[in-house]
């Protein structure tokens, strides 16, 4: 029997809870270090706006000044970029993202340093997040879900393939682009934060590398991310999809994250008895608490859903 047909006991169902408890994206805000319109980083890319804020940074729509072409500027938070190794760290994750060439794949071109801040550029998008589709629409039945979701599992395959793991992936790292937001296109591919713990720097300052609603138990426990943690995320990201809420609940992050250590993965079916058996065994077995019981590939899920 495959991990797609082995079910774990289904809970009762969980308490009503929106999307908002816990924000996708920080408010728009301007940093101490933040950039201005006008603004010329590093000698090349001249700032055009403020995009948004979040966990990671702000990002910027600039302009190439030596292609001639828009881009997006990431600029990293300073207190992340100040750890001890934390810059080597973020320049071998871009190179190793770098090599992702797809076209649901945001694609990253460079990484630099102006005086204190750090940086990296990738391709400009319009659109707008998943996590801010899902507040507007709520919950999405199988056949709306479905052209989103493969296309997720294409970028996620396309990733695992060039041995890249993403480690935070979130609806907020998932963009909807084109006319009418069709088109899947995910950020920020193995540039999730660095914790203490991993750049041995002995602060006090916690760091977790990935986002609490979204970690895998092995994160939360401080293991290695691999592709079976992006697998985890997938399943988070298809239960909230399709219910509207996230699998896990509690009063904190750290709450949130830890929850996912004990007891068995929730049903969505429990909150919508009309989804298909087929997509609630799927993502429960994506949330399985042992990476060795989640599926493998996402060629299985997509194959196990019927939408490969």
């Amino acid at each position: 029997m495959s991990t797609l047909e082995q079910p774990e006991p289904t809970p009762g169902p969980l308490p009503p809870r929106t999307l908002t408890e816990v924000g996708e994206r920080t408010p728009a805000r301007r940093p101490d270090m933040g950039l201005r319109a006008g603004e010329l980083l590093a000698g090349r890319y001249r700032i055009v706006r403020f995009v948004a804020g979040g966990g990671m940074g702000e990002v910027y729509e600039a302009e190439d000044a030596l292609l001639r072409e828009p881009v997006a500027v990431k600029l990293l938070r300073a207190e992340l970029v100040k750890k001890p190794g934390a810059q080597e760290r973020f320049a071998d994750e871009i190179r190793l993202a770098r090599r992702v060439t797809h076209p649901n794949v945001c694609r990253v071109f460079d990484v630099g340093i102006d005086g204190e801040r750090v940086f990296f550029t990738m391709e400009l998008h319009d659109g707008i997040t998943l996590a801010e589709h899902l507040g507007a629409t709520g919950p999405l039945d199988p056949p709306n879900a479905t052209p989103l979701v493969r296309q997720l599992l294409l970028a996620l395959g396309a990733a695992h393939a060039a041995d890249v793991v993403h480690a935070d992936l979130k609806p907020s790292n998932v963009l909807l682009t084109g006319k009418g937001h069709e088109r899947v296109v995910i950020t920020d591919f193995g540039l999730a934060v660095p914790c203490c713990s991993e750049l041995g720097c002995g602060c006090d300052m916690p760091h977790l590398l990935g986002t609490p609603a979204y970690m895998a138990p092995e994160q939360v426990a401080g293991g290695l991310a691999g592709e079976s943690t992006d697998m985890f995320a997938l399943g988070v990201i298809l239960f909230e999809m399709t219910t509207g809420l996230r699998p896990y609940r509690g009063p904190d992050a750290f709450a949130v994250a830890r929850a996912r250590l004990s007891g068995a993965a929730p049903s969505p079916r429990a909150l919508r008895p009309e989804l298909p058996e087929s997509w609630d065994r799927v993502i429960r077995a994506c949330l399985a608490r042992e990476p060795a019981a989640r599926p493998q590939s996402t060629a299985d899920v997509a194959c196990a859903l019927g939408i490969a």
